[in-house]
């Protein structure tokens, strides 16, 4: 009987193991200081950027020109993609599309007239 027992635990926290693995992963931003434009009311409207798998994904809460720079951090922070976009209230980059395989990245975003940081790992699945 406890073999059985540990046999099903051992199954679902595979299961489960294998389900987090697949889950977006939320990228923090920092936002880089800005000029004296900056007031203590302004209103910051913060994007929102997820990995998941091979797609980076940038949601912003209202439509905003944007452009995005992903540098490779294993490599001399080399410029890896580069990209301005029209305004819209979603981007997506499809890092495999785009030749970015498993590694460390540094991610500049600019939006909403700010620019953003963040760092992201890429990892085989």
């Amino acid at each position: 009987m406890k073999n059985k027992v540990c046999l099903v635990l051992g199954i679902l926290l595979l299961t489960a193991g294998g389900m987090w693995a697949q889950t977006p992963k939320d990228i923090p931003l920092t936002m880089m200081p800005n000029d004296s434009t900056d007031t203590p009311r302004s209103i910051i409207l913060c994007p929102m950027v997820t990995l998941d798998g091979e797609e980076l994904t940038f949601d912003f809460s209202s439509a905003t020109p944007s452009q995005v720079i992903i540098m490779d951090e294993n490599n001399n922070c080399q410029v890896v993609f580069s990209e301005s976009f029209a305004s819209t209230t979603q981007v997506i980059v499809d890092l495999e599309d785009e030749g970015i395989g498993e590694g460390s990245y540094r991610l500049w975003l600019y939006a909403f007239g700010k620019w953003w940081e963040g760092e992201f790992i890429v990892e085989d699945e």
